[in-house]
């Protein structure tokens, strides 16, 4: 027996085949993740992503010996992002992606609305541009469309509607929309008939639960007269949870494009003092559990930024990470290379969030070598996420000595240890083979009954402890107080006065 996971990234779209109830990765099937830029900024390419798609689960099922045995396909994805379809199911104005600026100018719109602090109570998240409401204010406004004739679908959702001509929203991906009711676990009527968008979301389904059959279109390019269910995974952060085995009163740092850090809780913070911190809060994709949600927008983009930056290409990246790895022990060198790198490539993130914020590097030097500028973009991603987390652990009057790591840094020993070392905590690197994919299909397993909830598989998953240098450890806190910290205030404050002058 088989099930399909996909996961739908920024960077990379992944369909992988697990064999059940082993969870033993079978064979997989990935392509870039198609985008356009257009004269008002990036969007995702949805129509040549789909039919990619399509190609790699015909090429996938085909490549098995025995395709009857596909009992699913559960997708994940990034969130915010989506697309308008109208009443014939075609697309209406671009899938913009979820890190695309051009919605900043309809937040002024909302702010007319609601304030923070009403949209807050309501969603559980503070209001931001990424989120789904302001591309749907920026689709209607641009490209003439009558939101009383479209629906709104994230883009898992767009993606399991293509192969089943069945419309269904997903609660994760909904929490990210700022139009969700957190609290009654439903669309906002308030929000809907303030903006006049009361038909322009689906009912809701399940988490992993099966929605329909393929469709017949695509069921017979298929070598299997068994039907194949389609199910939505929801976020891909919170798929890959599930692969980690997260549970509630633990932390995860899920590393990808973007960089998060992940906690389950029983009740949603609706506090100020939440908001104030710009954390988010979410509905979770199982167990009626709720999440904490902090997100650095440029973590693995910083290192593809390096490496195209300066023309580094695998296999030199590679050697470098060795290299340095080998180095991070030796206090003395650790010194001898301070730099404080602030990675605001694509804005910051919690507690002080700001999509115009900007990168700022202190130490870059005429003989700075790329083995230096290396390190500190990885000690600069850590001290972003330790800024994150004692903002976390201060509001929720907690603390967590194990943080467990999924996605790219899981594979990155360098990345790692600086994490045990910048955090002072023990670092538990789940480098779990296609994580978010595994999540949405081990969720689906749940949900369908196809896999048994209380056994644990953990087949192919390579768990490795990164302990601190106490040493270390303690320099690096010295350098967040004394360097870290005022130049991320001075930044901050400089970037209020910028914004205020503009």
């Amino acid at each position: 027996m088989y099930s399909i996971g996909v996961d739908i990234g920024t960077t990379n779209c992944k369909l992988c085949v697990f064999e059940l109830p082993s969870l033993k990765l079978v064979n997989s099937f990935s392509f870039v993740t198609p985008k356009v830029i257009t004269k008002y900024g990036s969007d995702f390419d949805i129509t040549e992503l789909y039919n990619q798609l399509e190609k790699g689960i015909i090429e996938i099922i085909g490549s098995l010996s025995d395709p009857e045995q596909v009992k699913n396909i559960a997708i994940a994805s990034v969130g915010e992002s989506g697309v308008l379809i109208d009443e014939k199911g075609d697309v209406v104005g671009p899938a913009i992606t979820w890190y695309d600026t051009r919605t900043k100018n309809n937040l002024a719109d909302i702010n007319t609305k609601f304030s923070d602090d009403e949209l807050y109570t309501i969603t559980g998240i503070p209001i931001h541009s990424n989120y789904s409401l302001t591309k749907i204010l920026w689709i209607k406004e641009n490209c003439d469309i009558n939101l009383n004739k479209v629906k709104w679908l994230c883009i898992a959702e767009y993606i399991a509607y293509k192969l089943t001509d069945v419309t269904k929203a997903e609660p994760s991906l909904a929490s990210r929309t700022l139009v969700y009711d957190l609290k009654n676990h439903c669309w906002s009527e308030k929000i809907s008939s303030i903006f006049k968008i009361n038909n322009l979301f689906s009912d809701f389904v399940q988490s992993g639960k099966n929605i329909e059959k393929l469709k017949s279109s695509i069921a017979s390019k298929l070598n299997c007269s068994q039907p194949i269910y389609v199910s939505i995974g929801g976020h891909d952060h919170m798929c890959g949870s599930i692969a980690a085995r997260l549970k509630s009163g633990e932390i995860l740092n899920s590393t990808g494009t973007t960089e998060g850090l992940l906690l389950l809780l029983k009740q949603a913070n609706f506090d100020k003092s939440f908001l104030d911190s710009n954390l988010s809060n979410g509905q979770y994709v199982i167990d009626d559990l709720y999440t904490l949600y902090a997100s650095l927008p440029s973590a693995g983009y910083s290192i593809e930024w390096f490496k195209r930056t300066y023309c580094v290409s695998n296999e030199d990246f590679d050697l470098l990470i060795e290299s340095l790895f080998n180095k991070l022990s030796d206090i003395n060198y650790i010194k001898q290379k301070l730099n404080i790198f602030i990675p605001h490539l694509r804005g910051s993130g919690p507690p002080k969030r700001n999509i115009e914020s900007k990168g700022l590097w202190y130490g870059f030097a005429e003989n700075s070598s790329l083995q230096d500028i290396l390190l500190a973009i990885f000690q600069g991603l850590c001290f972003e996420l330790k800024n994150i987390l004692i903002t976390i652990e201060k509001l929720t009057s907690t603390h967590h000595p194990i943080i467990k790591v999924i996605g790219a840094a899981a594979k990155n020993p360098v990345w790692l240890q600086l994490k045990a070392d910048i955090l002072g905590r023990e670092i538990v690197s789940c480098n779990i083979k296609e994580a978010v994919c595994k999540g949405a299909v081990m969720l689906a397993g749940y949900q369908n009954h196809y896999l048994d909830k209380d056994i644990d598989n953990q087949f192919e998953d390579q768990i490795v402890r990164y302990m601190p240098n106490q040493q270390i450890t303690q320099y690096y806190n010295q350098v967040f107080n004394n360097y870290y910290q005022p130049f991320y205030d001075l930044k901050t404050q400089l970037e209020f006065y910028r914004k205020k002058d503009n």
